[in-house]
């Protein structure tokens, strides 16, 4: 009898679409592993004891879920891997959403941040408008979304400037190896901080398209996805602008609200609308 309506069970759930398999289980339940940067000024810089806007989020979603989080330092390139092979739960690590990382089998809670993508440069560099550019050779990083940004005339996608870590693109640039740096505005902005007086960040928004910063973590937990991105709203609505004002200084500065910019608030931080359209699709 049992048999017969475990067979009558399945067949309904076959009717309406359900497959029938058991939901995996929670990531949450222990010790969340998060994978972050270790060489991004104002998201994760140092390895035993890291600071920045993304350890700033990856305590507040251990602290209201009530679970330990422990970061283990990844390369960029290092991501996606690291959630396949379960070697890390979630990935706090400035990681833009994007269709092609969902169809990799990525999954986002978030966003939790907005940034355009722009160029870095010495200081004492005569680039700053975008004719400037033509000729000159722009460093990308490997896996990001800025190596598959074009900026018209200039040398770009060769051996020598994509680079496998941002802080290779950024000692190129500062020891006058290559021109530019091109990737996200406020990693650009971290570093320019981090050195005082050694760069400046110029064209924000003029290449490239906003990235949005997610939570990664593996498909197939959609329940756990939705869980981070109440933690998100909150952490958004309450906690947000202060941090960033604490580890993003140079951004701060240079949208300090007047006509020509805006308040930092309004460009970086992400609509309520952004996490609805945005996460949680696998």
């Amino acid at each position: 009898m049992h048999s017969a309506r475990a067979v009558v069970a399945c067949g309904l759930a076959l009717l309406t679409g359900c497959s029938g398999s058991t939901p995996e289980p929670s990531i949450l339940d222990e010790t969340i592993v998060v994978g972050v940067a270790n060489d991004a000024p104002g998201f994760a810089l140092g390895d035993l004891n890291p600071s920045g806007f993304d350890i700033d989020v990856m305590n507040a979603i251990g602290a209201k879920l009530g679970r330990p989080v422990v970061q283990t330092p990844i390369s960029s390139a290092a991501r996606a891997p690291m959630l396949k092979s379960r070697k890390a739960t979630l990935v706090i690590h400035t990681y833009s959403i994007t269709k092609g990382r969902n169809a990799d089998g990525i999954d986002f809670a978030g966003p939790y941040m907005v940034s355009s993508q722009a160029l870095l440069v010495r200081a004492d560099s005569d680039l700053s408008a975008k004719d400037d550019l033509n000729g000159k050779d722009v460093c990308t990083v490997a896996t990001t979304t800025g190596e598959g940004v074009v900026v018209p005339g200039a040398i770009m996608g060769t051996t020598g400037t994509v680079k496998p870590t941002t802080r290779e693109c950024v000692n190129a640039v500062l020891d006058g190896n290559i021109s530019a740096f091109f990737t996200d505005t406020l990693l650009l902005y971290g570093y320019a901080a981090a050195y005082k007086g050694k760069f400046r960040v110029i064209l924000p928004g003029v290449f490239g398209q906003n990235q949005y910063y997610g939570v990664g973590l593996l498909q197939g937990h959609h329940a756990d996805c939705l869980k981070i991105n109440e933690v998100l709203k909150e952490y958004l609505r309450e906690q947000w602008r202060q941090d960033f004002r604490d580890t993003l200084p140079a951004a701060v500065a240079a949208y300090p609200g007047n006509q020509s910019t805006g308040d930092f608030e309004g460009v970086f931080k992400p609509r309520d609308t952004d996490m609805d359209t945005l996460s949680c699709t696998l």
